[in-house]
């Protein structure tokens, strides 16, 4: 059950929306961070204590997705990159918070659970002390708990965390997002311009168009690059972008005639 994941992909390629698919078919809870103007470390550990606390105390299965624009200390990766290779952050609870958290994991069937499966081997009478308790609510945070990094390789950054922070790699399974092939955008107008009043020749012609137009801005930023050396992304989103103007375009011409005569 253990997962973690690395989506590596520009702004607009799918990510976010891919992960929010796939943690609602996997029937986990899906939590994120809300940046505010005044985000900083100590509401980052904030944020990392409710979280773990419903994987690891409440036992739900969670996904916690991680978008890089989010990530405005450095400090945020360390500690992700500890979560990652350990299922802990050191020192998250302060001593008094602590005591309360000890309550609570004693309280936990999710805990009591995983306590009973770590030592079934050992001594049924034997008295478990409190590092017990704390080990096994670390091994349900890294059953239940699963982090989502959805990073984006455009500058130094992400080479410089990967290198910093090899948890990053080890313990994720990576994803390239990658463009999409002329099938998938020839599948994904289809299904949008369904719903457009038009005459078959006619949403044949136009989905033909928006494909054609992708797949050239795709070639002229490449050329873009090679005589340039700059680059120009060109994402899904782009083009759904893309489809949406002419469906709004279409409709409002059509009100437009519709007035005239």
């Amino acid at each position: 059950k253990k997962g973690n994941a690395l989506l590596v992909g520009v702004g607009g390629s799918g990510r976010k929306s891919l992960t929010t698919i796939a943690s609602f078919v996997c029937e986990q809870k899906l939590v994120q961070i809300e940046l505010t103007r005044t985000y900083g470390v100590l509401e980052w550990r904030e944020d990392l204590k409710r979280i773990v606390k419903i994987a690891g105390v409440e036992g739900i299965d969670t996904t916690f997705m991680i978008v890089d624009t989010q990530i405005v200390d450095e400090a945020f990766v360390e500690d992700i990159n500890n979560l990652l290779n350990n299922g802990e952050v050191p020192n998250l609870f302060p001593q008094d918070e602590l005591i309360a958290l000890m309550e609570e994991i004693s309280e936990s069937p999710a805990v009591a659970k995983m306590e009973k499966f770590m030592y079934a081997n050992d001594d049924p009478d034997t008295v478990r002390g409190s590092m017990d308790k704390y080990n096994a609510f670390v091994n349900v945070c890294r059953q239940k708990l699963h982090l989502v990094l959805c990073f984006s390789p455009i500058g130094d950054i992400f080479r410089t965390r990967l290198r910093m922070f090899p948890s990053l790699v080890n313990c994720c399974y990576i994803d390239l997002f990658t463009k999409w092939p002329k099938d998938a955008l020839d599948s994904v107008a289809t299904r949008f311009l369904s719903v457009v009043p038009l005459e078959n020749h006619e949403r044949s012609g136009v989905i033909k168009v928006c494909v054609e137009m992708q797949s050239r801005v795709i070639e002229l930023s490449n050329k873009y690059l090679r005589e340039v050396r700059r680059r120009y992304y060109v994402t899904p989103t782009s083009y759904l972008e893309l489809i949406k103007t002419f469906i709004s375009l279409i409709k409002r011409w059509r009100r437009r005639s519709n007035k005239i005569y």
